[in-house]
């Protein structure tokens, strides 16, 4: 793999929060891959929703960096890799339909991957954790399951979320 080192645990990407109107979010890809094309930059976008903070961009651009260090990566787009430890699935298209901008996103999180920088929009806020945990249908949706909540207090609930991640290494053998 060339030109993309093995992340480490603690590397945190940069990310921005972007409110769109629903049926925009396309859009927004669309004209910001072109500008980060152009920079040389990689860029992810996330649907909100299915995003639960730094912690989990951090531990899926890990995951993904490793998996491409070690020759194990399932597509060809550091982008991609990540997106499916992001999302805790084994299949991209199941990643996509789960992490992925839809017509009904209203708030977008775009992470930038590599190492050149990417100038923020109008409108771009940087993305912090939300500092309150996760409601239980949102972690539902997420495919965390109701036995799976019951083995976690309360606080921390974010701690599943990393699990999946990390799984998605032990689905793929």
């Amino acid at each position: 793999m060339s030109g993309q080192d093995t992340a480490s645990p603690t590397e945190v990407p940069e990310a921005w929060l972007v409110r769109v109107e629903p049926g925009t979010a396309d859009q927004l890809m669309e004209r910001t891959l072109r500008m980060a094309e152009r920079r040389g930059a990689m860029l992810l976008f996330l649907d909100e929703d299915m995003t639960f903070g730094a912690d989990h961009l951090t531990s899926a651009l890990h995951h993904a960096k490793k998996a491409f260090a070690e020759g194990r990566n399932s597509s060809d787009s550091l982008a991609m890799e990540t997106l499916l430890y992001a999302s805790g699935e084994r299949q991209l298209s199941s990643a996509i339909r789960k992490m992925g901008v839809d017509d009904e996103t209203t708030g977008v999180v775009i992470a930038r991957l590599t190492e050149v920088d990417v100038d923020p929009e109008t409108g771009w806020t940087p993305y912090r954790d939300d500092l309150r945990q996760p409601d239980e249908e949102r972690l539902l949706r997420f495919g965390i399951s109701r036995e799976e909540l019951a083995t976690a207090h309360e606080t921390r609930r974010l701690d599943l979320v990393l699990e999946k991640v990390a799984a998605v290494d032990l689905i793929r053998k």
